[in-house]
């Protein structure tokens, strides 16, 4: 049996209760993704079972797991010899979903978050038989396995619902690892890279333009979305200006009503079973137009200009 920890963490957590109708689904959903993650990548050759070892750990809210995957006895004289190569394919299975730490790899989890809720433009296959996925301008390489989980819905949806209790106010951290160290920890504000997409989900139109739009409301937290205005129209968009979150931080700038920015926007669409879906991403804040203060006179920039002169 291969041992396993996953942890939530944050202020709801402060007494290390969590409320069990949180809990169960969470459980629940942790034996799917082992199950359906198994299912992936060996069909009905295998099945995998999933058991809470007993002690919940105190300090957050851990809960310890084991798991094993067991072969059918032909499959297993076929594919996996013996014994200890079976307990092993335990561990494979939790490497390949991220929950298991090995250096220089990418497990679901850690390529979920590469993406940060970006889709695959493309996929190659390497010389060495590794699978090189690829958004937008980036690139990361990962085992074909990987790849076999992150296609899977069943998996992802198992896997979304693993992290339904950062949904909660005062659950803030998802973590899974072993004993000595986490493999991976995900943020409260991560959550959304690992929504499950679903097999109806088309892409209509991805387009990139240049807008003006009035601030409706501020999000100084990491990743959540502004809301603004078009003068038509009133959207949430998430800003990714790296350049800008930095200015915003340093307190380089603020902001007052009727302020303007002029932004690069991403605009993707999506078919979905309920109709369409937009989604607006800022990936460049071009100017911050400052409200007026001052009514605008004609010839006034070359007094300016002149007083400027006279001052220097």
């Amino acid at each position: 049996m291969t041992q396993f920890r996953i942890t939530y963490d944050g202020p709801a957590l402060a007494t290390h209760q969590m409320d069990a109708r949180e809990l169960a689904p969470a459980l629940m959903a942790m034996a799917d993704l082992l199950d359906c993650s198994v299912r992936a990548l060996h069909a009905d050759r295998a099945k995998a079972q999933i058991n809470v070892k007993g002690s919940f750990k105190t300090g957050s809210f851990s809960v310890d797991f084991t798991t094993s995957v067991s072969f059918m006895q032909a499959a297993k004289d076929i594919f996996v010899g013996d014994g200890v190569t079976a307990i092993a394919n335990a561990t494979a299975v939790l490497t390949a979903l991220g929950f298991a730490a090995k250096a220089g790899y990418s497990g679901v989890a850690q390529v979920l978050q590469w993406l940060r809720g970006r889709r695959i433009t493309d996929v190659q296959m390497t010389e060495e038989g590794r699978v090189r996925l690829h958004a937008d301008k980036d690139t990361v390489v990962v085992d074909y396995p990987v790849l076999v989980l992150l296609r899977d819905i069943p998996v992802r949806q198992a896997f979304d619902r693993t992290l339904a209790p950062l949904d909660r106010d005062g659950i803030d951290t998802f973590a899974a690892g072993d004993d000595s160290s986490f493999a991976v920890i995900v943020r409260e504000h991560e959550r959304r890279f690992f929504c499950a997409p679903t097999a109806d989900d088309e892409l209509l139109l991805e387009d990139t333009c240049r807008m003006a739009f009035s601030i409706v409301s501020l999000a100084f937290k990491e990743d959540n979305k502004w809301r603004l205005s078009d003068g038509n129209h009133t959207i949430s968009a998430r800003i990714s200006d790296e350049r800008f979150h930095s200015s915003v931080d340093a307190n380089e700038s603020s902001f007052s009503k009727g302020d303007v920015l002029i932004c690069e926007v991403k605009v993707t669409q999506w078919h979905t079973p309920n109709g369409a879906k937009t989604d607006y991403e800022v990936t460049r804040v071009i100017e911050h137009r400052r409200a007026a203060c001052q009514i605008s006179l004609p010839g006034m920039q070359r007094i300016s200009n002149r007083v400027e002169a006279n001052s220097l």
